[in-house]
């Protein structure tokens, strides 16, 4: 195993890959003495297939959302942006540039140059509330954990946390949030094997003895 590596989106014109993601989400809420609780699961089969890639490495990419379906309370129901391409611009380390899709779209990019086992590094990620003129922020932590042989290709094991933070996202209203997960990509091919990244959020509005809690588990793999 490589002592240290170069996390980088690589490839050819033409190359495709296809995901499948599944959405995990169970939502307690209370409100005085009531308390309802709603479970739902959202599964996604999409490719991705490089348009081009230009001088200075940057890929074009088309995605298209083939399958998805959403159950809930026993039954199931197809997304209607099954069939939906999107294009997107992004730099090897995973920045995205431009977007076609309708709403903000972005992903954690990985940092430039050699990185070593037990590397760390950073990522703010922005929510957009309602009202505000700001948007949230919320900082993530990577750490290149180990290289690993998994699911047939030899890996960069990154685990990513996000330290509890509250935040208020009006006055009275309180949002708490954590996350934990880890990613497995292919370092010498340049592509996403697979993750899986579980986030817990709360939100407390106390003189109204409301409170939501929501956990949800996201896993993205590579469909062979």
């Amino acid at each position: 195993m490589a002592d240290t590596i170069t996390l980088e989106y690589r490839g050819k014109k033409g190359d495709s890959l296809k995901y499948k993601t599944i959405v995990h989400s169970i939502q307690n809420m209370k409100e005085k003495s009531n308390n309802v609780e709603i479970k739902s699961v959202v599964e996604i089969l999409m490719s991705q297939t490089i348009r081009d890639i230009d001088e200075n490495g940057n890929l074009t990419i088309d995605v298209v959302i083939e399958e998805g379906k959403l159950k809930k309370d026993s039954e199931e129901t197809p997304l209607p942006n099954v069939g939906q391409k999107i294009t997107m611009k992004m730099k090897k380390t995973g920045e995205v540039l431009e977007t076609t899709s309708p709403t903000d779209f972005s992903q954690p990019a990985f940092p430039e140059g050699p990185k070593s086992k037990k590397d760390r590094w950073d990522s703010i990620s922005e929510i957009k509330v309602q009202d505000r003129p700001e948007p949230l922020k919320l900082n993530y932590k990577y750490i290149l954990w180990d290289i690993i042989p998994h699911k047939g290709y030899e890996c960069a094991e990154i685990k990513v946390s996000c330290p509890e933070t509250t935040l208020e996202l009006q006055p009275g209203v309180n949002q708490t949030i954590s996350a934990t997960g880890a990613t497995y990509f292919a370092h010498q091919e340049g592509f996403l094997v697979n993750s899986e990244v579980e986030t817990q959020t709360l939100i407390e509005v106390p003189s109204e003895e409301v409170a939501i809690s929501t956990r949800i588990r996201v896993t993205v793999d590579i469909v062979k």
